[in-house]
């Protein structure tokens, strides 16, 4: 038996007692604590309703924890696939690798998430040019843990980067390139849960190839797809060339010719000179999961002779079949045949064919003379295709027509849930054939009716329940099986961010494909176990102190620190506050809210870009009330510079480089790392900061006399000498001149 949590063990007597304690410190003027005064009875009422209100409470089971939970709007996350990149080497002609093509890494499954082109062509070189020098970076590129500069540790307009290849890469074809950059920064990239922010970069680039068009040049590619947005971030690009490439020689003068693709930095803007680790042709993401059943749905022109195509590895190797909606919703089974001319008008068959080439299925309907043609609309064709080996398992059983049925299936303990899909079958009297019905999946019966076709599927298990006319409608009674999955995917956990060079075993039966290497560069990420009800309750009371709504202005700066895809080092929110206002803070701007951000940068003034600031923008705009006008600016940095004469012990006189890091160290607008914090936004230079950072050095005696320069928009130096700033400014240190006197020269 499960031992039950005992939330309070206190007794009804200790109840009582606790609380006429407490009278002489609540309520001191209440002398007469016997059992006649009616104040004593209310206590000993209210100590029983609390022993009563404990021994239910100890009582809460698993299942009112769930409720509970789903009272907030919390729901237990499933497992998650682990997602790597791979690319494929030793490719001898060019070849389509389907969707779904099956990897392995020792006993963990991946399939690949899209069809690929792969080409022979192998990437031989990596040479970046800038105004100083041109680099060669092949062995960096060959070798994991070693990062190199796209375009120089500054990015400046004009910079290039040359990949070279040792033959010429085919025409008209999807050419996949990926390339993962260095991200071991100390501001981490924002992972907000929730919002649609898109990356807008302020760099752009360009991708030409050297071939030949009206003599030989550099030629734009056509670009197909970047997520690295402009080499912001890790991403893959697919690009297509339109002509034939040619030969050049590029760097060293002594090195041989090759083929090359180009990215020219055309506009300067990142806040971070991208680093690359490591560029890789013929790659694709592959997901740790393993596909039993797949379900493809295509609309019908209703037009005769309709063909329709996939291009996927289980529709070609697995075994099929083809499904027609009809007007009801309702599903229909038709009939493989080897031709339609032997179909009549009535019949549902159709033709299925496959091209060894490139992977494609293609199904071919009638015209209304042979075969019948589908009727248009949408999502009214399904191919289902499943592995051989789950021929028999897909079929889960017979329904009985009783409420509350359960069917116990092995292979889904390890399901992810999202890619289950089932089907039941309705008999038809006097017609051997079912009626297919898509049922949905559900957490639970609570809000499902009795005409609804809802199943709840208990992972933890391997079940699948059934409703019982009142929550939930009973599957339909049959003489034969009738309830079937039709699409399901298995996997997930951590052990699916394998290491990497672990997913080393492509499975294939095609055998041009079979002399074909392949790894994952770098480690597999995003594995996670299903998540538990203890972890669910941890995550539930860290999410209730994380703000989604922007209100205060601490809500602000804590969305604005989570935006996707951007590095915030810095964030400051100044309510009521409009860029451009004067005599701040004594005049208010009613429903305004300022946002001063500041990127991370490896340079000494880091600056948000227009693309920066766009991005945090959109990122507030999906959070913020209606009512309020935002503004994300840059913020403006104040350099000063520090004049002092400052008396030192006599053999301390030559230490005048420790004085100017203390007041680098004090005047820096970014955190550090090692305690240190940025100066706060807004805050004035006062001459005691400065006295007070150079008294604390070993060996100062006194600061024998001192003023402050500034320079900057909207600064201003007060009677005093102080240096006010505004409140989106930020200080930065100048080249401070210190004069140091021994004390013994006085």
């Amino acid at each position: 038996m499960l031992p039950v949590p005992n939330l309070d063990d206190r007794y009804f007597e200790q109840i009582v007692q606790e609380a006429r304690k407490a009278i002489p410190k609540l309520m001191p003027q209440w002398t007469d604590e016997n059992a006649h005064d009616p104040g004593i009875t209310l206590v000993e009422l209210m100590s029983w309703m609390t022993e009563v209100q404990q021994y239910y409470l100890n009582r809460i089971t698993e299942k009112n924890e769930r409720k509970f939970l789903k009272l907030l709007g919390i729901r237990l996350r499933e497992a998650e696939s682990a997602i790597a990149e791979v690319a494929f080497t030793g490719i001898t002609r060019q070849k389509a690798l389907p969707k779904g093509t099956k990897l392995m890494a020792m006993d963990q499954p991946f399939e690949t998430a899209e069809t690929v082109q792969l080409i022979p062509a192998r990437l031989e070189k990596i040479i970046v040019r800038t105004d100083a020098a041109a680099s060669d970076y092949t062995s960096s590129n060959h070798n994991a843990g070693i990062a190199y500069y796209a375009f120089g540790n500054e990015a400046k307009s004009g910079s290039k980067l040359y990949i070279g290849f040792d033959q010429a890469l085919p025409q008209h074809t999807d050419i996949s390139l990926a390339c993962k950059l260095f991200d071991d920064y100390p501001v981490r990239v924002g992972r907000a849960a929730t919002g649609t922010t898109r990356l807008t970069s302020s760099a752009q680039v360009s991708w030409k190839y050297f071939g030949a068009g009206e003599g030989e040049s550099w030629l734009p590619v056509e670009l197909v797809s970047d997520t690295t947005v402009q080499l912001s971030q890790s991403g893959r690009l697919v690009f297509r060339i339109p002509a034939s490439m040619q030969p050049m020689l590029v760097h060293p003068a002594n090195d041989r010719r090759r083929y090359w693709i180009c990215c020219t930095l055309e506009r300067e803007g990142y806040e971070l000179s991208p680093k690359i680790e490591q560029l890789h042709i013929n790659a694709v993401t592959a997901v740790q999961r393993e596909t039993w059943s797949e379900a493809f749905v295509f609309p019908s022109s209703g037009e005769a002779g309709m063909r329709l195509e996939i291009a996927a590895s289980l529709p070609f190797y697995g075994l099929t079949t083809v499904q027609v909606r009809n007007d009801d919703g309702d599903w229909h089974d038709w009939v493989p045949v080897m031709g339609l001319s032997s179909c009549g008008p009535q019949d549902r068959c159709y033709e299925l064919h496959r091209d060894s080439a490139s992977y494609t299925v293609t199904l071919v309907f009638g015209d209304g003379i042979h075969g019948q043609i589908p009727a248009a609309g949408e999502q009214r064709v399904r191919l289902i295709a499943h592995a051989a080996e789950f021929e028999l398992d897909r079929w889960i059983g017979r329904s009985n027509g009783l409420p509350n049925q359960e069917f116990e299936v092995e292979r889904l303990r390890s399901c992810l849930s999202e890619g289950l899909q089932l089907q039941v079958g309705r008999p038809v009297p006097g017609n051997a054939e079912l009626i297919w019905e898509d049922w949905t999946k559900v957490d639970d019966f609570d809000h499902s009716g009795s005409e609804e076709r809802h199943y709840v599927l208990d992972v933890a298990n391997g079940i699948i329940r059934f409703g019982n006319n009142e929550e939930g409608l009973v599957p339909f009674a049959a003489d034969t099986d009738n309830v079937r999955i039709i699409a399901l995917q298995t996997g997930g956990g951590l052990r699916g961010n394998v290491k990497d060079g672990l997913i080393s075993e492509l499975v294939t039966n095609d055998p041009e494909l079979l002399a074909a290497q392949v790894t994952n560069p770098f480690p597999a990420a995003g594995g996670a176990e299903r998540e538990s009800l203890e972890e669910a309750k941890l995550r539930v009371r860290k999410e209730l102190h994380t703000p989604y709504r922007a209100v205060t202005g601490e809500d602000y700066e804590a969305i604005a620190r989570s935006t996707p895809g951007v590095r915030v080092a810095r964030v400051k929110a100044i309510p009521l506050y409009r860029p451009g206002m004067k005599d701040e803070p004594h005049s208010k701007a009613p429903a305004q809210m300022t946002v001063v951000v500041v990127p991370y940068s490896e340079a000494a003034q880091p600056r948000a870009s227009d693309g920066f600031l766009q991005t945090v923008r959109e990122h507030l705009q999906l959070h913020r009330l209606l009512t309020t006008e935002l503004h994300v600016i840059p913020a403006e940095y104040i350099k000063i510079t520090v004049h002092a004469v400052v008396v030192m012990e006599p053999h301390m006189k030559g230490e005048t480089r420790r004085i100017v890091r203390e007041l680098e160290r004090l005047l820096h607008p970014l955190d550090q790392g090692n305690g240190a914090q940025g100066w706060a936004f807004g805050r004035a230079v006062y001459k005691g900061d400065i006295y007070g950072a150079i008294s604390r050095i070993k060996g100062v005696v006194y600061v024998q006399d001192l003023w402050i320069d500034y320079e900057g928009a909207e600064a201003r130096k007060d009677a005093s000498g102080d240096i006010m700033i505004p409140p989106y400014g930020l200080v930065m240190s100048g080249e401070h001149e210190i004069e140091l006197i021994s004390k013994t020269d006085i």
